[in-house]
């Protein structure tokens, strides 16, 4: 755990270890939501809560993995070093276990969670949809993904306007306007799903 310094309890130190703290782990991705979430519950003996502080602003670097597993495709990496570590963006369910002991509940999401709370895309666009998706999430003024961002190809072009809105939100209106070319060079489905998985950003036909 990381503060906005890059910190940890002390500060020589680049964040601290808290794995010992965290009695349990759980991150969630799926077709219907947009970002990364996770949540970590510790048990706190340090009084890492007021010592550090925590105060919603800090990044959590880790790697998860199967025990045994090898593969880059079977490792979530959010480590700094070769990862995307994530953000810390809510403390909750305090509650005093015993003296000198706290149990509380972390909530963290991707970097990309909170940039789209605070940036809009107002900008026109003209062409494939795919490619839209790719310029609002790799915009620097925008999301300022660094993911792999995996597109289906669209088969429709079209003259766009986004008026101040967030990314997610752009490209969510996007998916409902967007045609699959399959494999033929042919219409598809129409409609798409956007979502961001432990590999990256997928935008892809239904």
């Amino acid at each position: 755990l990381h503060n906005h310094q890059n910190e940890g309890l002390n500060a020589s130190d680049e964040g601290v270890d808290i794995q010992n703290l965290v009695v349990e782990f759980n991150i969630y991705e799926g077709i219907h939501q947009l970002a990364l979430t996770g949540s970590l519950v510790i048990v706190d003996s340090i009084n890492l809560l007021n010592n550090l502080p925590i105060q919603g602003t800090e990044r959590l670097s880790f790697k998860l993995s199967t025990p045994g597993a090898h593969e880059e495709d079977h490792i979530v990496d959010c480590s700094v070093a070769t990862g995307h570590p994530m953000h810390i963006y809510k403390l909750g369910s305090r509650q005093q276990v015993k003296d000198g002991m706290i149990m509380y509940v972390l909530y963290f999401a991707s970097r990309e969670f909170l940039r789209n709370i605070r940036t809009r895309v107002n900008k026109s666009y003209s062409g494939r949809l795919d490619t839209m998706v790719n310029s609002i999430l790799g915009d620097k003024q925008g999301l300022d993904t660094k993911k792999k961002i995996t597109v289906q190809k669209t088969l429709n072009k079209d003259k766009v306007v986004i008026p101040n809105m967030k990314p997610f939100d752009a490209v969510s209106m996007l998916c409902n306007r967007s045609l699959a070319e399959n494999e033929d060079g042919k219409a598809g489905s129409v409609g798409y799903f956007f979502y961001e998985t432990t590999k990256g950003f997928q935008f892809r036909s239904w």
